[in-house]
């Protein structure tokens, strides 16, 4: 088995370090060569869909309101899907003579699809953006964002998204992951490679809705889907760093769980549906991204379940050797302490654990090129020494649930009710 571990870890290594040069030359080709934007302010739509958002619905809009924009072009179609709090009523007070492009609509429940495609037939302009309702955006993203649409093959535009103020262990812990997506979603542009379009504030073309339909409103990962809809489609996908957006994360472990099961059974069932996407006929996406990904994937749960089993099973041994020899712990204290530091000590003197200090050096040039396109000024140390020693773990984790979801056909809800 230890051989089959070992063969394992060389061959994650050797796809890791295959995707991470193929993104860093992508990048450097692309610095290297200019591009013509568009200088054109087309008209454009924000669509807010939101349920139970009384936290965040005024600041997400002040937010919207003050993007640098002309009036003229610009309209903001709050959605309000049936929420049971005060959303719609503290929505409602910017529909006024105050706010004339800003316009509050009420349905019944029927999911974020759902409200979404409520706000698109009501709107009338060229581009519209989907804006989730905590969302936070800097004033120059929507300009940024625009200029992107540089010619008609262009579908989509996305961000560079940050966490608005992460606090919690876990909110650090995705502030890192979210930087990562920064440099990811740059390189998978430069080759036409982006799958995901963000709900959080992504631009479309009214185009694709007009000729390929609105979003699939049962689906989990409705911004998923769009995305994959749009590649199937032979269209492109762009990407502006400097158009900055912060979304709020989940703060505890539930909360996350159940996102992270939502995007994950999402991925899957998509990706099934869009198989025809792998292979030749899709370029660096077909051939390197989507492959690449799962092939990561997979590798990473095989290898972080087996350190983590076999380094329990070391743990039992030594535990039933030390009570053979009647030592005795002082107290339950030091018997966590004991287990705590061997576990961790046996898991990172692994071979997988040592070659993955070269990709950390990677990650760490990720998050200097986010942290330049985002103009983000705030130290990342303490966040990335919880994402170094937890990701992983944490990765695995959601992985696993979702598969089972997957394959007991379980229900995934869109988020969990609090009782």
């Amino acid at each position: 088995m230890a051989e089959v571990h070992t063969f394992f870890v060389y061959v994650l290594a050797f796809v890791g370090l295959f995707a991470t040069s193929f993104y860093m030359i992508s990048i450097g080709l692309f610095y290297g060569t200019s591009k013509k934007l568009s200088s054109e302010l087309k008209t454009v739509s924000i669509i807010i869909p939101a349920y139970n958002e009384e936290k965040s619905i005024q600041q997400t809009i002040d937010s919207a309101l003050s993007l640098d924009y002309p009036s003229d072009k610009l309209e903001i179609i709050v959605v309000d899907d049936g929420s049971t709090d005060k959303t719609y009523q503290l929505a409602k007070d910017y529909s006024s003579n105050s706010h004339p492009i800003v316009k509050i609509i009420k349905k019944k429940n029927g999911g974020k699809g759902s409200a979404l495609n409520v706000g698109i037939k009501e709107s009338r302009n060229d581009i519209i953006i989907s804006m989730d309702a905590d969302t936070f955006v800097q004033k120059n993203a929507l300009k940024e964002m625009i200029s992107h649409f540089y010619n008609e093959k262009v579908m989509a535009v996305t961000p560079s998204m940050g966490v608005y103020k992460p606090k919690t262990f876990l909110q650090k812990v995705q502030g890192i992951e979210y930087y990562m997506g920064v440099f990811l979603r740059k390189s998978f542009a430069t080759v036409n490679a982006i799958h995901v379009t963000p709900g959080a504030f992504s631009a479309y073309s009214r185009i694709f809705f007009d000729k390929y339909g609105g979003y699939d409103e049962g689906n989990i990962t409705e911004d998923l889907e769009i995305a994959l809809r749009i590649q199937s489609k032979g269209y492109i996908i762009e990407n502006s760093p400097e158009a900055v957006i912060y979304t709020m994360a989940p703060k505890g472990f539930k909360e996350l769980m159940v996102q992270r099961r939502r995007w994950y059974t999402g991925l899957i069932t998509n990706l099934m549906k869009y198989k025809e996407l792998f292979g030749f006929k899709k370029g660096s996406l077909g051939l390197v991204v989507l492959p690449t990904a799962i092939t990561t994937i997979a590798l990473s749960l095989f290898l972080v379940s087996y350190l983590s089993i076999n380094t329990l099973i070391n743990l039992k041994r030594d535990l039933v050797a030390l009570s053979s020899v009647n030592f005795k712990f002082r107290n339950p204290l030091e018997i966590d302490k004991y287990i705590f530091e061997n576990f961790f000590y046996d898991i990172f003197s692994q071979p997988v654990f040592l070659i993955s200090f070269l990709f950390l050096i990677l990650v760490g040039f990720y998050l200097y090129f986010s942290k330049r396109q985002m103009k983000y000024s705030e130290s990342l140390k303490i966040s990335f020494l919880f994402f170094i020693f937890s990701y992983s773990f944490l990765f695995a984790f959601w992985w696993i649930v979702s598969i089972v979801y997957v394959l007991l056909g379980k229900e995934v809800v869109w988020r969990e009710e609090k009782k």
